[in-house]
């Protein structure tokens, strides 16, 4: 049984632990749970991926500018800078304001609940975060101590689909599936075996084609109907993901999971994140990381991520790289 757990790792299919919990969940599972699935990263899982996967130094960081997305997505608000002369001493300070979600983030546990239940993970609730301004309560706080580093697999499905011609079109910036049987394929062709506590990249290409729009085309985002490829939602996309067992799940478009979604009733942001304590991140840039793997022929990597600490925080630019 690995460190940190109260039961050895259920069946998808005994999911939820305990009666009465929201389908799916995994509540109770982690000794320390406000890390959930970071548990996972222990001293020797991050040794291990250091000693196999920085082999020669190549850095590569995978966050977009804070103000890159701009108007900012979801009616979230922009980022603004305020820029202070300090005169007459020959200083300047600047103070910035952002939404932690407009730009590359993490989520936290205290983000998304399962709506129905109006429960977030752990059966946390809205007044147990709103009730004082102090409570931490499912936040990042705790994932910011250690911080979060281990071994980061790629899925380019951004290449990978661009080959296959029966798949027809594909829009960056468009609803489509990925589906289990594609990751399969592409982590295979990588020579890539997942295992328990990797973190899962999936490039979409979202946003290499958002930084393609000029203002313009930025700016009819606000009004268009919100669409993008990402995972699958479906009953065989989680039951892979839970048996995978990873650390976390990335992914370079908004909200890691296509939109609109294809099946309403296994929307993963509830069961990832309310369900089972996995964090997800978005809008990673995950541009150079893909261009990188391709050159040396590689689709595992070492990554590190250190989010922002301040109590309560409901997501956090990742501040991440990764290293070959």
């Amino acid at each position: 049984m690995s460190p940190g757990l109260t039961q050895p790792i259920p069946a998808f299919d005994d999911l939820p632990l305990r009666p009465g919990d929201p389908h799916h969940s995994a509540w109770g599972l982690w000794q320390k749970p406000a890390l959930g699935a970071l548990n996972y990263l222990t001293d020797e899982t991050v040794l291990r991926a250091v000693q196999e996967e920085v082999r020669c130094g190549e850095r590569v960081a995978l966050n977009l500018p804070l103000d890159a997305v701009k108007p900012a997505l979801l009616g979230r608000v922009d980022f603004e800078r305020k820029m202070i002369n300090k005169a007459p001493r020959v200083i300047n300070d600047d103070v910035i304001t952002f939404n932690t979600q407009t730009s590359s983030q993490f989520d936290s546990f205290r983000h998304f609940a399962y709506q129905a239940e109006g429960q977030f993970y752990n059966g946390v609730t809205q007044d147990d975060i709103h009730g004082t301004r102090e409570s931490t309560v499912n936040g990042i706080d705790g994932w910011a101590d250690k911080a979060i580093a281990g071994r980061g697999i790629l899925v380019d499905y951004a290449s990978w689909v661009a080959t296959q011609r029966q798949i027809g079109s594909y829009d960056a910036m468009a609803t489509h599936a990925i589906s289990v049987d594609g990751i399969k394929t592409i982590l295979a062709a990588s020579n890539t075996q997942p295992r328990a506590g990797d973190i899962l990249f999936v490039r979409t290409g979202y946003v290499g084609a958002y930084l393609g729009l000029d203002d313009a085309g930025k700016q009819d985002l606000q009004t268009a109907k919100h669409s993008w490829p990402g995972i699958e939602q479906g009953e065989d996309m989680a039951r892979w993901l839970w048996e995978q067992q990873f650390a976390a799940i990335v992914a370079d478009n908004p909200s890691l999971e296509c939109i609109p979604p294809v099946d309403e009733e296994w929307l993963l942001h509830p069961i990832l994140l309310a369900g089972w304590g996995t964090p997800i991140g978005e809008l990673w840039d995950l541009e150079a990381l893909a261009e990188v793997c391709r050159r040396r022929n590689r689709g595992s990597f070492f990554v590190t991520s250190v989010p922002l600490n301040y109590t309560g925080a409901v997501a956090s630019p990742p501040n991440a790289m990764a290293i070959f």
